[in-house]
């Protein structure tokens, strides 16, 4: 009987105990597009890096290259710090990304080169959003930009 409460408490625990978001500190190595990167660790490891709280167009979406080069121009080759949030279903970390204590995934939103992800909203990146659109900055040039999302249905195959 206590051996049977004793493995019950331990299940319970086990599924709720909360996950810690860690901290990663790396040379971005390669810039995938305007939302995800990879970066080299100091052991050498190498991290494929995908922003939270943004979605940025796809590589052969209008500004999708536009995207990666702002990013590219920002960040590449340089050591960021990265918040880790957690992994998406392709393996890759999910994390707001620093480089000298800015928030670059907030900065891709404010320049007009990201959303704010719809599905999971970060911080005030829907507030930088909108101004970025009434100043029609980045992909907010275009009257009807297409979600990254919907691009990737209407698209299957071409991204």
């Amino acid at each position: 009987m206590m051996l049977r409460k004793f493995g019950l408490l331990w299940l319970v625990l086990a599924c709720t105990t909360p996950v810690f978001a860690s901290t990663l500190n790396c040379k971005v190595i390669k810039i995938s597009d305007g939302d995800t990167i990879r970066c080299l660790d100091n052991h050498n490891t190498q991290h494929r890096i995908r922003f939270a709280g943004i979605d940025a167009p796809e590589s052969k979406q209008a500004f999708g290259q536009k995207s990666k080069q702002a990013l590219a121009g920002m960040i590449f080759q340089q050591q960021v710090q990265i918040d880790i949030k957690g992994t998406d279903r392709y393996g890759r970390e999910i994390g707001i990304v620093y480089f000298n204590g800015q928030d670059i995934n907030r900065r891709m939103v404010e320049i007009g080169y990201a959303w704010s992800y719809q599905r999971y909203p970060q911080k005030d990146y829907a507030k930088v959003e909108m101004a970025a659109r009434k100043q029609k900055l980045g992909l907010w040039k275009d009257p009807h930009p297409i979600y990254p999302e919907n691009y990737r249905h209407l698209f299957k195959g071409n991204h």
